[in-house]
């Protein structure tokens, strides 16, 4: 609490007698060059310099101990967010009950802390509030711990004592250990890569056809129901796509989707609010995401013509036909997405470090698929996934006149 310095008015107006008759209003024109006169407008004039000079002391007394109380108070809006030190790590207390955690929730029983990282949480909930579940508005000072079984690796949140524990990222599946196993050697094998330089960072369940749910153009699959797993895996300098059956004894490289640089975050993305494409419609591009909340989308339809469809918060614009094309080029263009195996990045998200500074994310579909990424570092995606983006990006291309 700041302390409170009050001076009462009523005491310093009793003590303080600066009133003077002279100045009473209904006296005749008095001459100025009096000495009384002048004795009357000096006493005054001392009156208002001692006045003057007791607020400023006043002013100056109730900083100085607003200062001083404040001076060892955080400032709470500043999240702290510092790799843990010798003496400032999270008690042992917590990394036994992240431990357990991970022993309950995956049935891993030896993880090891990889990081830790002091945090103030926005909230009761970590930052991470379950549906519709209401979170108490305090900061909480805690922690991020990372661990890591050297084979896939889990972020925990917590407060100081562990008692607040949350995972990010609840829903992700995880590998078996013998299953996980098998895929680093696959990985080893086919990369080079030593084994404890590789990290598989995120995996889903899936149900695959007789080909693992790996497209190839003119192949045909067998239509069987494959129960396995889609795997991210990373390496000191890439990142690959792994899909392979339950037990692993089938294990395929996504090759469409593999090879982005370290650079880009690879993630399983839920495209929830983007809408499917209808019937007519062969391929969009939509940009959102920006400060301003702008959508732009550009659709190919099965008549050639390419429209521009733009809306805001604010605002919906009218569809502007950019241009359309030959059916020959319209052939071209779907044969392109065929041999670019655009498909294999179905559900995957190639992202940056912008993605948190209101960037626009690029979002591709056609019929079958629809994949997001920063155009920021084109470069640094898969090579399937560039050729395909220059291909749209010169069919979209105004017409020269």
């Amino acid at each position: 609490m700041i302390p409170q310095v009050h001076i009462s008015s009523r005491k310093l107006s009793s003590s303080i007698e600066c009133q003077s008759n002279y100045s009473r209003v209904d006296r005749p024109p008095i001459n100025l060059e009096t000495p009384v006169v002048k004795d009357m407008y000096s006493a005054r004039f001392q009156c208002s310099k001692f006045r003057l000079l007791l607020t400023v002391i006043c002013a100056s007394l109730t900083i100085c101990c607003a200062i001083a109380s404040t001076a060892n108070i955080p400032a709470l809006s500043q999240q702290t967010n510092r790799p843990s030190e010798a003496n400032q790590a999270p008690a042992p207390a917590v990394i036994r009950l992240i431990r357990q955690a991970v022993k309950k929730q995956f049935g891993v029983a030896q993880v090891a802390v990889v990081s830790a990282t002091e945090q103030n949480w926005p909230d009761g909930c970590l930052g991470l509030p379950k549906a519709e579940e209401i979170c108490t508005m305090a900061i909480v000072t805690g922690w991020r711990v990372e661990v890591s079984d050297k084979l896939q690796t889990w972020y925990y949140r917590t407060d100081r004592t562990g008692k607040m524990l949350r995972l990010e990222n609840p829903d992700r599946s995880v590998l078996p250990q013998p299953v996980a196993s098998k895929l680093i050697q696959q990985v080893v094998k086919e990369t080079n890569t030593q084994a404890g330089k590789l990290l598989i960072t995120e995996v889903r369940a899936k149900t695959y056809d007789g080909c693992l749910g790996i497209y190839r153009p003119d192949r045909a699959c067998t239509k069987i129901a494959i129960k396995g797993w889609q795997s991210i895996v990373t390496s000191p300098d890439r990142t690959y796509i792994y899909h392979l059956s339950q037990n692993a004894d089938r294990i395929a490289q996504n090759e469409t989707a593999s090879g982005a640089k370290r650079k880009i975050k690879v993630l399983f993305g839920t495209f929830g609010e983007i809408a499917p494409l209808a019937a007519n419609e062969i391929f969009r591009s939509s940009i959102s995401g920006d400060f301003t909340g702008r959508m732009t989308s550009i659709v190919l339809t099965q008549d050639g013509k390419i429209t521009r469809y733009q809306s805001s918060p604010t605002a919906r614009f009218a569809p502007v036909v950019v241009k359309t094309l030959s059916l020959d080029q319209l052939n071209a263009f779907k044969k392109t997405l065929d041999n670019r195996q655009f498909p294999n990045l179905n559900g995957l998200t190639y992202l940056t470090s912008a993605t948190v500074a209101d960037y626009p994310t690029t979002t591709y579909q056609s019929q079958s698929a629809a994949t997001q990424f920063i155009d920021l570092e084109k470069q640094s995606l898969p090579k399937s996934l560039r050729e395909s983006i220059s291909s749209w990006e010169s069919l979209i291309a105004p017409v020269k006149q």
